[in-house]
């Protein structure tokens, strides 16, 4: 019975073969074996002249015996002056490797690679069936020859001959090995000769078992798969030492010509190689005649394992390619960067959470409505404090509209921006407390040679009042957020909520942006919003915690780049504001069954985009819904109606967190401290006319009348206001009062000055299951700012 392969003891070839997670590292070249070695040249032409010999017996012919061996004379001297040149090198150390890509956990699930889709394997991690049918098929006197196969290359020489080029092989093992990795596949007696001698010193500077085992990892098997492991993941979707008889079979006979017998693309060629392998199998009797009509009748793979290769969809692989393409630390050109991440053999180690992954995607799942518009939605979570990107799913169709929503492509975020208003508010010296108007419709005066104001309205075309910020957040009042942003100055709303961790381009001089109007992608929403569950701490996401080379040595790590935005008091603030609309705001559908949480729905114009951003102690989580390919109004969606903020995404965000926060301990957010009173508060515009009204007792002098001539006003033009020299017109209606119950306004609420206090007690720091802060040093308040200047607006309110 022929020899099952048995394995090797030593570790010569393991040690050459480094680069993947699943291999040693390596211990250096093979050896820079040099061809200038006359004896190589001289046993390679006696085996060839010994085949003459053969040739010559079985022609049995003076004249053929002389011709044949005047074809060969020149090959015979060439292969024996081979080495007389300048020597060359065998270098068989650096295969392209792919790069593997580990999750969280350590645990390996996606690898990168551009043509060569190559891991390395030890011999013991292979089975023997896979090298016998290897051996068997191509090159079966491989544990008997030297190097070259003298039969053989005489009969592939001779042929060669009469046709006057090149047209049979007769390669061995080795040889094809020196072809693959050092003088190339050019089919001509150039690269032959060298070939062979190459082959003959390898074969005294390794081991069978070494050759072998370089051979299975360096050999093609069509569609960029390059070694036995790629190729047992690539169509049978296992590892290599799980490969039977019959998927041995199939990989050997593929290894002559990867592309006639591919069987995803040429099954009926793909199955007679396929018979023919099993058939050398079964006349070598490694198996019986039984077996072989079992494995005869084995279906082929009709296309190669997806599951194995890297997809252009996984939007988490997306960003740490494009990332690392980006990152200098890997190469000083991009052509470098490229080459090191697609065949460096690198390992890469991600925050990628598969867990949080899978939740995500099933939240997505079983709320995301059924719609022929083909609305989708997109999710990025981020942990506070580490700024570790645990999920991202970037909406389905990456292949279709070729850009990824949830890192690349930013979307109009609605109302879930007035949170960096309020932010920017609370930094500023205003507290939750204050007072603002609401009423709507609201309009601002555009710049000079502008004639129209900016008119914008309250959603539902609400008509809203006076109230304090914290009421305005909770009914998110469009007015009273455009009045803040004047208040505040839209210049620091643009510095806190680039401090935040929003990276797109903002402009100041436009009126409506505290209505959300600039794309901003979800992963800067979900970023920015952690800064608020950090304490006022900004974090920039991580997707990649190290890289490290084929060797196991460290490339480069990233650690949390922590920057104050905001201080601890104002993040509790804007915390206990967005907690509260959770509870009881427009976000209610996001509410959690056991942890607090805290966030702020977004409905973009003409609900072309719907947002839910929030965060808990242990994740911040940016959900946005929409059509990926250009704004489709979601109107008449089935089962939802109108989508806005507070529907469907807020149902993803607390599906997914319901999810994600089962089982971990409860963790409080922290409390603000107690605060000053509210007290109302104006734009620069309203002040001006509310002392205007103060001076005038019908709150404008072109309402006053004179009746009785002498000089002093003693009635108003307008009859919804009644004469009052103490004080005046209201600047709105929802401020006036009437006092005597005749119908008629008579006086103005003047500013309240409530004394009410936020008492609360500070709870202790997150347990040990709750991800940490990072501490760093408060910044400077900016004064509000008193600029007056109104820039226009954008096309969309």
């Amino acid at each position: 019975m022929p020899r099952i392969l048995a394995r090797p003891t030593g570790g010569g070839a393991t040690a050459a073969l480094a680069g993947d997670a699943t291999s040693p590292a390596p211990t250096g070249s093979v050896g820079a074996v040099r061809t200038g070695v006359r004896e190589v040249a001289a046993a390679l032409a006696r085996f060839l002249l010994g085949g003459v010999r053969l040739v010559a017996v079985v022609i049995g012919g003076g004249v053929a015996l002389a011709a044949t061996l005047g074809a060969l004379a020149p090959h015979l001297a060439a292969i024996w002056s081979a080495n007389e040149s300048t020597a060359a090198e065998i270098d068989l150390s650096q295969l392209a490797l792919r790069s593997i890509v580990y999750d969280a956990n350590g645990d390996q699930f996606d690898v990168l690679y551009d043509v060569e889709n190559r891991a390395p394997a030890s011999l013991d991690e292979i089975s023997d069936e896979a090298k016998t049918a290897v051996v068997v098929v191509e090159d079966e006197g491989f544990w008997d020859h030297n190097g070259v196969n003298a039969s053989a290359v005489i009969r592939a020489l001779i042929r060669n001959v009469n046709a006057g080029g090149i047209e049979q092989g007769g390669s061995t093992i080795t040889q094809q090995l020196i072809k693959n990795g050092v003088v190339g596949d050019q089919r001509d007696l150039s690269r032959k000769v060298p070939e062979a001698a190459l082959a003959l010193r390898l074969e005294r500077e390794m081991s069978k078992e070494e050759i072998l085992e370089r051979y299975l990892n360096t050999v093609y098997f069509g569609g960029g798969v390059y070694g036995i492991r790629a190729a047992a993941e690539q169509y049978f979707g296992t590892t290599p030492d799980r490969l039977d008889w019959g998927q041995s079979a199939l990989l050997a006979g593929l290894i002559s010509n990867p592309t006639r017998y591919d069987p995803t693309r040429f099954p009926d060629e793909a199955r007679k190689r396929y018979r023919f392998a099993l058939k050398r199998l079964l006349d070598t009797g490694h198996i019986t005649e039984a077996e072989f009509e079992d494995y005869l009748d084995m279906p082929l793979p009709s296309r190669r394992n997806v599951a194995a290769e890297w997809q252009p969809t996984s939007y988490f692989i997306e960003e740490v390619r494009r990332r690392l393409l980006d990152d200098p630390r890997l190469g000083a050109t991009r052509a470098e960067r490229a080459e090191a991440l697609f065949g460096g053999g690198l390992r890469i180690y991600t925050t990628y959470d598969p867990a949080a992954q899978a939740m995500a995607e099933e939240a997505i799942a079983a709320n995301l409505p059924d719609d022929p518009r083909f609305f989708t939605a997109a999710l990025a979570a981020v942990e506070p404090g580490t700024g570790k990107v645990r999920a991202l799913v970037g909406g389905p169709g990456f292949d279709r509209f070729e850009f990824n929503i949830a890192t690349q492509k930013g979307r109009p975020t609605g109302s879930s921006f007035k949170a960096y208003v309020l932010a920017a508010a609370m930094e500023n010296g205003y507290v939750p407390a204050d007072e603002v108007s609401g009423i709507g419709p609201c309009e601002f005066p555009n710049p000079a040679g502008h004639p129209d104001p900016y008119v914008a309205r309250n959603f539902g075309n609400s008509t809203g009042s006076v109230a304090t910020i914290r009421s305005q957040t909770l009914r998110s009042s469009n007015c009273a957020f455009l009045r803040l942003g004047q208040i505040v100055g839209l210049s620091n709303v643009v510095d806190t909520a680039h401090a935040l961790g929003v990276t797109s381009e903002l402009d100041p001089g436009v009126i409506s942006m505290p209505l959300g109007v600039f794309d901003i992608t979800p992963l800067d929403m979900a970023t920015a919003y952690a800064s608020f569950a950090n304490d006022g701490v900004h974090v920039d996401p991580i997707f990649i915690e190290r890289v490290e080379d084929r060797d196991g040595n460290l490339v480069f790590e990233n650690r949390p780049h922590a920057e104050r935005a905001i201080s601890v008091q104002s993040a509790r603030l804007v915390t206990s504001v967005l907690e509260a609309n959770v509870r009881g705001g427009t976000g209610t559908r996001a509410r959690l069954p056991d942890q607090p949480a805290a966030g702020k729905t977004g409905t973009a114009q003409d609900f072309g985009d719907a947002w839910f951003v929030g965060y808990t102690p242990y994740l911040a989580t940016a959900v946005w819904m929409g059509n990926p390919d250009e704004r489709v109004p979601m109107r008449g969606v089935p089962g939802v109606g109108n989508v806005t903020g507070g529907s469907v995404p807020a149902r993803i965000w607390g599906a997914f967190n319901t999810a994600y926060h089962a089982g971990r301990p409860v963790v409080e957010f922290a409390d603000p401290e107690p605060t000053r009173g509210g007290r109302r508060i104006r734009t620069d515009l309203e002040e001006k006319a509310y002392e205007k009204f103060l001076d005038s007792p019908c709150g404008d002098e072109d309402l006053e009348v004179d009746t009785d001539g002498d000089g002093v006003t003693d009635s108003c033009k307008d009859p919804t206001v009644e004469f009052n020299p103490e004080f005046g017109r209201c600047p709105a209606l929802m401020e006036a009062v009437d006092l005597d119950g005749d119908g008629k306004f008579d006086q103005c609420q003047l500013p309240t000055t409530t004394t009410t206090t936020t008492t609360t007690t500070t709870v202790a720091p997150p347990t040990s299951g709750a991800p940490g802060s990072t501490t760093v040093p408060p910044t400077t308040t900016v004064p509000p700012s008193t600029s007056t200047s109104i820039p226009p607006p954008p096309s969309r309110p």
